[in-house]
């Protein structure tokens, strides 16, 4: 019986290792993906800090696990444009960017 829960003890190890590295790529693909959203255009990594917009991806990703729609997630990204950064609007490119990380963070993992 010891030898089992060893066994069960590492398969949840390596359960939480692959949820937390699963994570980690929707985060980093949300933040490649914020870089070229820029509202700002300061061209992350090249004008200004390469996580200029880190911040806002935790949100993002949990919107979208969360079963938001790509109106919604647009209008999150609109938000943050006008009321949060303090720039102006810009619907179409909140509107393209949201449906790019729709369709990255619902595709089928590989």
């Amino acid at each position: 019986m010891v030898t089992y829960a060893a066994n069960e003890n590492e398969q949840s190890v390596t359960l939480m290792d692959t949820h937390k590295n699963k994570a980690r790529e929707k985060l980093r693909v949300v933040e490649s993906i914020l870089r070229r959203w820029d509202p700002v255009g300061v061209k992350p990594g090249q004008f200004a800090p390469e996580d200029e917009y880190n911040g806002y991806a935790p949100q993002i990703v949990s919107m979208v696990e969360g079963g938001c729609s790509s109106d919604a997630l647009a209008a999150h990204l609109e938000h943050l444009s006008v009321h949060t950064i303090g720039v102006g609007s810009n619907v179409r490119a909140n509107t393209k960017f949201a449906a790019e990380i729709m369709r990255t963070l619902q595709a089928p993992a590989a």
